[in-house]
């Protein structure tokens, strides 16, 4: 990667983006930059809300992967397995990570919003996870300007059992947002907390996340 590259015209998300790549394979930053570099040129065009946040959405999902990364797993970028392009995958762990975005404006309640959201990722590779036995992990980004927190997350975490209890191939539910304190990404700290019902998730790899079993 050229140290002369630009990925962002955001100075904070470029260096961001140049700090999360090397933590991933060759192939899968090869793609990473070249949806970075289309949805710039979809910027450019188009110059609207909906091309901003779609640009906004593919640079988050690359932060939740980079973190699981660190703590020791190998997601792959849009890898196809089975005519269908997951977020990231790591064979070897048998994990499938997608991410969506809890973003400002809707009307519907918080916890329905986030639960449609996550019924819609689990239905959607239900044949490929069960065909490849793998486990689902689906990550929230919270819009700072939504107003929810972690606290709102934690205070409502039973709300998710019957998510857990439907896909019992739902591994975690994994929440994150910008948060003092937190994994520094080219300067700005992300904080993290998952949610599960499989205790065998806070003892996998170098698991660092804050974890809660929604049934507790």
């Amino acid at each position: 990667m050229s140290d002369t590259e630009i990925f962002s015209q955001n100075k904070s998300i470029d260096i961001s983006i140049k700090q999360m790549l090397p933590e991933f394979d060759e192939q899968s930053q090869r793609r990473m930059k070249k949806m970075i570099h289309n949805r710039g040129k979809a910027i450019r065009k188009h110059n609207d809300e909906n091309t901003d946040s779609e640009a906004r959405h593919i640079f988050r999902e690359f932060i939740p992967a980079y973190v699981l990364n660190r703590c020791g797993y190998s997601l792959k970028y849009e890898i196809e397995i089975d005519n269908m392009t997951p977020d990231w995958l790591d064979p070897n762990e048998r994990l499938l990570l997608e991410s969506f975005t809890f973003e400002r404006g809707g009307r519907s309640p918080f916890i329905k919003r986030v639960s449609t959201g996550i019924e819609n990722k689990c239905d959607r590779y239900a044949s490929v996870i069960k065909k490849h036995s793998l486990s689902m992990v689906v990550s929230v980004y919270l819009d700072f300007l939504t107003c929810i927190d972690f606290d709102d997350c934690h205070n409502h975490r039973t709300s998710f059992c019957e998510l857990f209890n439907r896909y019992p191939s739902l591994w975690g539910i994994l929440f994150f947002t910008e948060k003092d304190g937190g994994v520094l990404i080219g300067g700005q700290p992300y904080d993290f907390m998952c949610f599960t019902t499989d205790a065998s998730l806070r003892h996998g790899n170098n698991w660092t996340i804050k974890t809660f079993n929604v049934s507790d």
